[in-house]
């Protein structure tokens, strides 16, 4: 958490100004007065400068104290918020929940829900790609097992340095395997492909995308002419 300190003719224009240009919310907002502008005695010596020292939170703890107010609204108790960045990605896992079954959902559905929530509040954010929810590490449990089919695929890939083009998958499970990769410097993934289900790429990282794509081209199964009574259909 970052101290900054701020001079103005006011405290409330001080927070206004602060709150606008940190993009921080009203239940955000932490500070402490330093200095309010006064007058003096008979309107000599005194101040019109206030001092106004705010606690600038990372993003990672606004948005657990964000969600903390939203499972408090839905009444779902828990002993604590789990937070940590990684790169340009947010994790918060909700731990000791009496409540787990109702907060992950059928197949994760209200976990996907309440992520939904959390990433339009802080959406447009610098420097964030997206956050992650969890509770009690069961997406962590379920992506490991996703993962573990692609593993050889990927230790392939890093020991010949040749690219590979997954099966189609959707939007979820890619965002897993993105995830899992961008853990490995060595390591880089593309997505190629239209419609809900597309194709991730796994290259090496000392290739450049446009070298990639155009040897996913070549590598491109090639389809048989069709008959000319298959072209009239």
């Amino acid at each position: 958490m970052n101290t900054i300190e701020k001079t103005g003719p006011s405290v409330e224009s001080l927070i206004r100004e602060f709150c606008s240009e940190h993009k921080i919310k009203d239940w955000e907002l932490k500070y402490t007065v330093v200095k309010k502008p006064s007058s003096g005695f008979l309107g000599l010596f005194g101040s019109k400068t206030a001092v106004v020292r705010f606690d600038l939170p990372e993003l990672a703890d606004r948005a657990s104290l964000f969600l903390s107010r939203l499972l408090q609204k839905m009444g779902v108790a828990y002993d604590k918020i789990e937070a940590k960045t990684e790169g340009k990605s947010v994790y918060l896992d909700i731990k000791g929940s009496k409540d787990t079954g109702f907060l992950i959902g059928k197949n994760g559905s209200m976990l996907e829900t309440l992520q939904f929530f959390v990433n339009r509040i802080y959406e447009g954010e610098k420097g964030l790609e997206r956050i992650y929810l969890d509770a009690d590490g069961y997406r962590e449990r379920r992506e490991a097992q996703f993962l573990r089919q692609f593993l050889p695929i990927i230790k392939k890939v890093r020991e010949q340095g040749k690219p590979l083009t997954l099966e189609p998958m959707n939007a979820g499970d890619r965002r897993i395997i993105h995830r899992h990769i961008e853990r490995d410097r060595g390591l880089r993934t593309l997505t190629i492909g239209e419609g809900e289900k597309k194709r991730i790429v796994i290259f090496s990282a000392k290739q450049s995308e446009s070298e990639v794509l155009s040897q996913t081209r070549k590598q491109a199964p090639k389809r048989p002419p069709r008959k000319a009574e298959d072209r009239k259909n």
